[in-house]
C-alpha cells in the first residue's frame, strides 16, 4: 500500500478476483480506496454545528446546493459528508439537507477528523 495526494494506493491481486484478472489479461488491479473521514453524527463534532435545511428538488445537485449556501461548488463534499450521501445519486427528490455552517468550523472539523 503507498499513498498518492488522493487516497491509499492499493493493489488488488486477491485470489477472488482471479477470473476477472485472467479476462483482461493482467496479474493485479491498482486501485484507489476510501479515505476514512469521521462520523459527522460525532457529539463532539455536532455540539459545535447549527446547519440550514434544503429540500432537494428537481435539478439540485450539491454541488447547486454548496453554491448557493457557501458561494462555491467545489464545497459540496461537506453536504455530502455531513448528510452521509457521497453522492447526488443517493439524493431523492424531497430529501431533507443539511448544510452545516459556519463554514470555517465545518471545514475544520472536516479535515480534523480524517482517520489515515
Amino acid at each position: 500500500m503507498s499513498w498518492d495526494k488522493f487516497a491509499f494506493k492499493v493493489i488488488n491481486d486477491d485470489g477472488i478476483y482471479r477470473d476477472f484478472l485472467n479476462r483482461i489479461g493482467a496479474e493485479s488491479v491498482m486501485h484507489h480506496e476510501f479515505i476514512p473521514f469521521g462520523d459527522p453524527r460525532s457529539r463532539q463534532f455536532l455540539d459545535n454545528i447549527t446547519y440550514h435545511q434544503h429540500m432537494y428538488e428537481v435539478g439540485d445537485t450539491l454541488s447547486k446546493i454548496a453554491y448557493k449556501y457557501y458561494g462555491d461548488p467545489r464545497l459540496w463534499y461537506l453536504i455530502a459528508w455531513f448528510n452521509i450521501k457521497p453522492t447526488d445519486f443517493h439524493c431523492k427528490i424531497g430529501d431533507i439537507i443539511k448544510v452545516p455552517v459556519p463554514l470555517p468550523e465545518v471545514r475544520e472539523a472536516f479535515f480534523n477528523m480524517v482517520e489515515v
